[in-house]
C-alpha cells in the first residue's frame, strides 16, 4: 500500500466518524431555539439513582465582601447612560443566531461530548418544556386563579429554600433588563424580575480539561441544572407568579445577571467566577412577573486578584485573552479574542483551558484570597498542578511555562471553518437591511 493510501480499517473508522457528527448535530441542533423540539417531550425519564451525575454542591453561605485592600468596585464598572445608547443603537443578538455556521462546525467536530450526553441533555430539555408549557393557556380555556403570591420577600425566601431542596449551588435575585436579552427572544420574557441559578461541575473531571472528559461533565452539569431550575420555576408557579425557565444556552447574558444578584464578578477569562467555584459552574436564568427582593452585586476582590493572577491570559494556546480592560458597550472588561477562541473551542475537545487554570476554579477565592494576603502571590501560580494540561492534539502534557505548538492552517482557519468577527447580526437579518436599504 502506498504511502498516504487509506486503509479499509480507516475508511470504516471515518464513516463512523460521519455518522456519528450528523445523529449529533440533529440531536443538538434544535438546542438553538428550544420552542421547535416538540418531540423531547416522549424522551423516556430515568429515576434519579440511576442517573449519571456526580452529588450536587450547595454552597452553605454567600461569601463575604473582599478585604478593603483588594476592593474595586461592586459588580463590574459601568456607565448607565452608555448602556441606553449601545442598546438604542444595536440590541444585543445571541452568538449562536449570529454565528450559525461556527456553531455548525462546533456541533459537526464535538461528537465526542456531545452524542454521550444527548438523552441526558433531552430529557432535561423535556422537563424545560414542560415547565415553560405551564405559563401558558391553550385558547379558549377558563381563567385560572392564581393564589395570591407571598410577598416579595417571603416568595424570595421560599424560592430560596426550595432552591437548596432541589440541589441548586445557589441562586440570587436580580431586576429583568431588556439592554441584556437577545434580541430574538425578548417578546417571551415576563419584565419584572430574573433568577439566576447556578449548578457546580464535577470538579475531579474538570482538572482534565482540555479533555472530553472535562467537556462531557460541562454537559451534565447543564442538563442537571436544566432539569432543576425547571421545576424550580414549577415551584414558583404553584405560588402563584408566572416563571419561564430559560434554555440551556439562554435568552439573554447570563453573566450580568449572576453580577447583578451578587453571585460573583467577571474574570479575566470573560467567564463569571464565582468565589466558590471560580467559572466551574453553569448558569440558567428564570424570568418572571413576580416582584422579588433583589439581591445587589459584591465586591469579592475578583478584579484585583486577576490582575496580580494573569495564568489565563498566558496559559491560552491562541492568545485569545487580552489584559487590559476597554469599554464595551457602557461595560468596562477584557472582552475575549473570539475569532481565535472558538475555532480552539471546537477543535479540542471544547478547551476550557482558561477554567482549568484559574485558581478561583482550583482553590476557591478564600484560599486564594488569604494566600494573597500573606504572600503577596497567587496561589498556585507557577506549579503544574495549576498551570500543567494535556494537549489533545498532540497527547504531550505541557508543564507551567510552556504552550503547545499553534498553526494558523489547521487550528485557527481550519478547512470549512467560517466566522465573521465584523458581523453582528444574524445573516437573515442583515439581508434584509441590506434590501430595505437599496429600496428608493
Amino acid at each position: 500500500m502506498s504511502r498516504g493510501e487509506i486503509t479499509p480499517a480507516q475508511s470504516v473508522r471515518h464513516w463512523v466518524e460521519s455518522k456519528l457528527r450528523s445523529v449529533g448535530h440533529r440531536l443538538f441542533a434544535g438546542l438553538w431555539d428550544i420552542e421547535r423540539l416538540s418531540w423531547v417531550t416522549r424522551v423516556p425519564v430515568v429515576p434519579p439513582a440511576l442517573r449519571r451525575h456526580h452529588r450536587p454542591h450547595v454552597w452553605a453561605k454567600p461569601q463575604a465582601d473582599a478585604p478593603e485592600e483588594l476592593r474595586t468596585v461592586e459588580g463590574i464598572w459601568r456607565d448607565p447612560e452608555a448602556e441606553r445608547e449601545a442598546f438604542a443603537d444595536a440590541p444585543l443578538h445571541a452568538f449562536f443566531q449570529v454565528h450559525d455556521e461556527a456553531a455548525s462546525y462546533m456541533l459537526d467536530h464535538g461528537w465526542e461530548y456531545l452524542l454521550p450526553t444527548a438523552p441526558r441533555y433531552m430529557r432535561a430539555i423535556a422537563s424545560l418544556r414542560e415547565a415553560r408549557r405551564a405559563n401558558k393557556k391553550p385558547r379558549g380555556a377558563p381563567v385560572e386563579q392564581r393564589p395570591a403570591p407571598p410577598s416579595p420577600e417571603a416568595l424570595s425566601l421560599e424560592i430560596r429554600e426550595e432552591a437548596r431542596r432541589l440541589g441548586l449551588s445557589a441562586v440570587g435575585f436580580a431586576p429583568y433588563d431588556e439592554k441584556y436579552a437577545w434580541a430574538e427572544f425578548a417578546s417571551r420574557h415576563n419584565q419584572g424580575s430574573v433568577i439566576v441559578c447556578l449548578y457546580e461541575q464535577d470538579f475531579e473531571k474538570s482538572q482534565t480539561a482540555p479533555s472530553a472528559t472535562a467537556e462531557r461533565a460541562a454537559f451534565y452539569a447543564y442538563a442537571e441544572l436544566v432539569e432543576r431550575s425547571a421545576a424550580l420555576a414549577r415551584f414558583a408557579q404553584r405560588l402563584g407568579v408566572k416563571a419561564q425557565p430559560h434554555g440551556p444556552l439562554g435568552e439573554g447574558i447570563v453573566i450580568h445577571y449572576a453580577v447583578q444578584a451578587g453571585l460573583g464578578q467577571l474574570g479575566l477569562n470573560g467567564q463569571l467566577l464565582t468565589p466558590q467555584a471560580g467559572s466551574r459552574v453553569r448558569i440558567a436564568l428564570i424570568t418572571t412577573d413576580a416582584e422579588l427582593a433583589h439581591d445587589q452585586p459584591k465586591d469579592f476582590g475578583v478584579h484585583k486578584i486577576c490582575d496580580s493572577c494573569q495564568v489565563c491570559a498566558r496559559r491560552c494556546p491562541v492568545g485569545a485573552i487580552p489584559v487590559r480592560r476597554e469599554e464595551h458597550r457602557g461595560v468596562t472588561k477584557i472582552k475575549i479574542k473570539t475569532e481565535r477562541c472558538f475555532p480552539v473551542v471546537a477543535k479540542v475537545e471544547g478547551c476550557a483551558i482558561c477554567m482549568k487554570t484559574c485558581p478561583v476554579q482550583r482553590y476557591g477565592l478564600d484560599r486564594v484570597t488569604e494566600h494573597f494576603e500573606q504572600t503577596g502571590e497567587i496561589l498556585g501560580k507557577g506549579s503544574d498542578e495549576l498551570e500543567g494540561y494535556r494537549w489533545p492534539l498532540d497527547g504531550r502534557f505541557y508543564r507551567a511555562g510552556e504552550k503547545p505548538p499553534v498553526h494558523s492552517e489547521t487550528l485557527l482557519h481550519p478547512p470549512g471553518w467560517q466566522f465573521d468577527a465584523k458581523r453582528k447580526v444574524p445573516r437573515a437579518l442583515a439581508s434584509a437591511e441590506a434590501s430595505s436599504d437599496t429600496v428608493v
